[in-house]
């Protein structure tokens, strides 16, 4: 985090952007920080967190929708079976915003869902309208706890990966139940 600090110091804008489409929630924290410090504009480091998130989301949703082939193709190996693309292409239909939502709060496992939304065909700007009103909202949260909080920036990153590392134990035992409860019913 301190190599993300420097390089923020050095080359402000120029590297935000590209750390913000790959780090986004902490790198905006950080730069909320230095927006206290009057070292960045806060308007600027708002738009590029937002700018930085949607070209993310898009990333993901051509991840999904040109690897499709792959991913029906070899998916089954990681759970996603064309039955449950199938699923969730039918939970996606019935409540997109719920799922668009959910998979862009819950950082790491929620990349799934990003992905799924691009191999199901959900519509892309239906999927980007959902996507840059979620996003306008949680640049401005993880801002604000830049401005409020930033000089803890190193504690905050420590409790996002906990937070992101959770949610990806919880996913994983829940599979692994699933496949144990599935392999002991036969």
């Amino acid at each position: 985090m301190e190599h993300a600090l420097n390089l923020l110091l050095a080359y402000k804008y120029l590297i935000f952007l590209p750390l913000a489409i790959v780090e986004g929630p902490i790198i905006t924290v950080v730069a909320g920080f230095l927006v206290t410090l009057g070292k960045m504009n806060i308007f600027v480091v708002y738009l590029l967190a937002i700018a930085g998130d949607l070209i993310g989301d898009g990333a993901l949703y051509g991840i999904g929708r040109f690897g499709k082939k792959f991913i029906r193709k070899y998916g089954h190996y990681i759970g996603a079976s064309e039955v449950k693309l199938d699923k969730a292409k039918i939970f996606f239909a019935e409540k997109h915003n719920k799922a668009i939502a959910m998979s862009k709060i819950f950082h790491g496992v929620g990349v799934s869902g990003l992905v799924a939304a691009g191999v199901l065909e959900i519509p892309y700007l239906r999927y980007m309208r959902t996507c840059i009103l979620i996003s306008f909202v949680q640049s401005a949260v993880f801002l604000a706890i830049g401005l409020i909080f930033g000089h803890a920036y190193i504690q905050i990153a420590h409790y996002l990966d906990l937070y992101a590392e959770g949610i990806l134990v919880t996913v994983v035992v829940l599979l692994a139940g699933t496949i144990i409860y599935k392999l002991y019913k036969r």
